[in-house]
């Protein structure tokens, strides 16, 4: 407990202390005056004065009456005086905000008042420490940004701008807000009225967001950005700003371009198969599906052997469901989970347990699936950051099913005419310089049949291209029909077709030749309402008679072919022996 408090507390409002001191020595002194009366009257009593029985009870009224008024003007002062310094504190805490500590001097009220205070006033300091740590928290992941983050005032002025301005542009965040247009300063110039119609748009509350520009760097090279502009409100939801935001994208716009590029490249190489590939679209869809992307599984396990990651592409490849569901699986229980889906499961999983032992990058490994997929996987080890013992082993999965169907389909396209289907002169070559070889291994004969069309120039000049694509198509088609299965069918080009026979004799050849003129000879076709008629010149020659190599052989038939022309056409004539 304080004996001796601080004189000062008591003194009231608009006293100093030395006046207050006095008049409590004046009121000290008429207290004793007073108790010097009452004094008096008592030793006046004790002597029996006569008369002074009225003075004695006027003297002690008096006394009573100031001793009660000193004592009552002292308590107000100085609880006047406590409430005057909490009221100043209080008001202090009002402007400050901050709450100084009070002495009571042990008047229980004050100290009932100043925790009062306090209880108010820690929610409040709580609340206003939480704001500043979240202020804090945002200001950071603001600055930390990697694109640019910028505020403008009503007035187009740039109030804020995060640390990523200058490692964007190599301009600093001083030169920025010093600037008077900022805009200027770093956006392309050309881009400069798409940035201030956003700003504008902006200001009339409209969000803007994937707005492709060019910034321009402090050391003028370009760079683009995908920006968003849109207005900040204020509490009374005015508008009270804008903010820019803007990510680089230029890598993007590399891969675009390369993507272009090489997607450029492929079709100049489609343009080079056209006429392969002819009018459909079809065969035009099936050549673009080889410039589709192919999913990749990946798979990544441990050093233990168990998975600690897996796409969902891999997860959807082997019906394996969602990704959580397989993370911690050992690899062999993701084999026995997926082991219905492969044709030789068991073989599969000898490979594996083969490239895990050998601790060697795996070779790649098709595995067929029940269901008609062809998966091409490859493996690799991941090694350590230290150089020690590798971290685990990452496979891949790709699903090359379309693309072998693709590749097929190409080298079918590749040997086929377009228009009539039949085998190419590529494939004619390929095949005449296989049988050849085949034909002098055995000993054995090797036929061939050269024929084009005698009047087609008439028909393509009286009806047009489209009825000569008819007359060589439905030629093909009726030709096809008479030659055996062992006899081969080719278009080498424009209305020019050779047949090649395996272990002919002259007799058979000559059949052949006849049912194949006779037959051509008896098609009729019509067009605008008007028939024709076309027929053809035939060349037949035959090895050894007529040479050993496909060019000799080519080169008689042509001839003989050449002398059915000049004998009248619609006939057929065999090669001399050369």
């Amino acid at each position: 407990m304080r004996l001796l408090p601080d004189p000062a507390i008591f003194v009231p409002q608009g006293l100093t202390l030395r006046r207050w001191i006095l008049t409590c020595q004046l009121y000290a002194v008429a207290t004793g005056v007073l108790a010097g009366l009452l004094d008096f009257a008592l030793d006046l009593r004790s002597e029996r004065v006569a008369g002074l029985d009225a003075l004695e009870a006027v003297v002690i009224g008096v006394l009573v009456w100031a001793l009660v008024l000193f004592a009552f003007l002292i308590a107000r002062e100085l609880a006047m005086s406590h409430a005057r310094r909490m009221a100043h504190s209080i008001e202090s805490c009002v402007r400050t905000g901050v709450l100084a500590p009070l002495d009571s001097y042990d008047w229980p009220l004050f100290d009932q008042m100043h925790a009062g205070l306090r209880q108010l006033l820690d929610p409040r300091d709580a609340r206003i420490v939480s704001l500043q740590q979240e202020v804090e928290y945002y200001r950071q992941l603001a600055e930390d940004m990697l694109g640019l983050e910028l505020v403008f005032g009503l007035d187009g002025r740039l109030r804020w701008v995060n640390p990523g301005m200058q490692t964007l542009t190599g301009y600093s965040q001083e030169a920025c807000l010093a600037a008077v247009d900022p805009v200027e300063l770093w956006i392309y110039n050309r881009d400069r009225p798409t940035l201030r119609d956003m700003m504008a748009r902006a200001l009339q509350g409209e969000a803007l967001d994937s707005v492709e520009l060019r910034v321009q760097r402090k050391d003028e090279s370009v760079f683009w950005c995908s920006c968003r502009c849109y207005p900040l409100h204020d509490k009374a939801g005015e508008i009270s700003g804008l903010r820019f935001s803007a990510q680089d994208i230029q890598p993007r716009k590399d891969a675009d371009l390369k993507l272009l590029e090489t997607v450029a490249a492929l079709r100049r190489a489609q343009a080079l198969k056209e006429h392969y590939l002819g009018r459909s679209n079809d065969e035009r869809m099936r050549l673009s599906a080889l410039l589709e992307i192919l999913s990749v599984g990946i798979l990544f396990v441990d050093r233990d052997r168990r998975v600690v990651y897996i796409n969902q592409t891999c997860c959807d490849m082997w019906q394996l469901g969602e990704r959580a569901a397989v993370i911690g699986m050992r690899d062999d229980a993701v084999l026995q989970a997926t082991a219905a889906l492969r044709i030789d499961a068991d073989a599969y999983h000898q490979h594996v347990e083969q490239v895990v032992a050998q601790r060697s990058e795996g070779a790649q490994y098709d595995i067929h699936c029940v269901d008609g997929r062809v998966v091409r996987e490859v493996s690799s080890l991941v090694p350590a950051s230290d150089g020690g013992r590798p971290i685990g082993r990452v496979w891949i999965y790709e699903d090359i099913t379309e693309s072998l169907h693709a590749k097929e389909k190409l080298t079918e396209l590749a040997e086929r005419d377009p228009l009539t289907n039949l085998y190419n002169r590529r494939r004619f070559l390929e095949d005449i310089g296989r049988q050849l070889a085949e034909s002098v291994r055995r000993g054995e004969h090797l036929g061939l049949i050269l024929f084009d069309l005698d009047g087609f120039k008439e028909v393509n000049d009286a009806f047009g291209h489209y009825a000569g694509d008819q007359v060589l198509q439905r030629i093909a088609s009726e030709v096809d029909q008479v030659i055996r299965r062992n006899e081969l069918l080719f278009r080498l080009g424009g209305d020019e077709f050779a047949i090649l026979i395996a272990q002919p004799s002259t007799d058979c050849l000559t059949h052949l030749a006849r049912r194949v003129v006779n037959k051509v000879a008896s098609l009729a076709f019509e067009f605008d309402g008007r028939s024709t008629h076309v027929t053809i010149s035939l060349g037949i020659a035959m090895t050894p008679v007529n040479g050993h190599d496909s060019e000799a052989l080519i080169h008689a038939a042509d001839q003989a072919m050449y002398q059915a022309k000049n004998e009248g056409k619609n006939c057929w004539a065999m090669a001399g022996r050369s």
